[in-house]
């Protein structure tokens, strides 16, 4: 199964845990104590697939406004060659794109952003070049 294709049914999924995101991308979360708070409950993959440069969930807790978590992955580009045209193809011809302000930093990614029902699923792509896919958010701020 393609990247897409995982994130496509990932997506479905509700609600979204770090066990569904550990079967998703074959990854193995743990817990870091140090970037945990009483908002945020954060994991990352210390196992995960070479094409995958990290996995980040922040799953809230206690005081937190958010309904569900935010997945996080960071991607090598040159190792799955997803291009802007792929996630168009599959996810939707017109999607908001997030282009980022110039207070941030010059390698901060364009992102095609889509709207969902439980929060938001972004696809970024580097700069200057913004062919290659970098990184997937999925932000269920909305529903868990």
């Amino acid at each position: 199964m393609s990247l897409l294709d995982t994130v496509a049914e990932l997506v479905k999924k509700r609600p979204l845990d770090t066990r569904a995101v550990e079967d998703a991308f074959d990854v193995a979360l743990r817990q870091d104590a140090d970037n945990t708070n009483p908002y945020i409950q954060r994991f990352l993959a210390f196992r995960r697939p070479a094409e995958l440069r990290s996995v980040e969930v922040r799953v809230p807790q206690g005081a937190a406004t958010r309904k569900g978590p935010i997945v996080v992955v960071d991607v090598d580009g040159e190792a799955t060659n997803i291009k802007q045209a792929d996630v168009l193809a599959q996810f939707g011809e017109k999607p908001a794109v997030e282009v980022p302000t110039p207070a941030q930093p010059p390698d901060s990614p364009v992102y095609l952003s889509y709207p969902q029902p439980w929060g938001t699923l972004r696809f970024g792509f580097a700069r200057p070049s913004t062919e290659l896919l970098t990184s997937v958010v999925i932000d269920s701020d909305k529903l868990p």
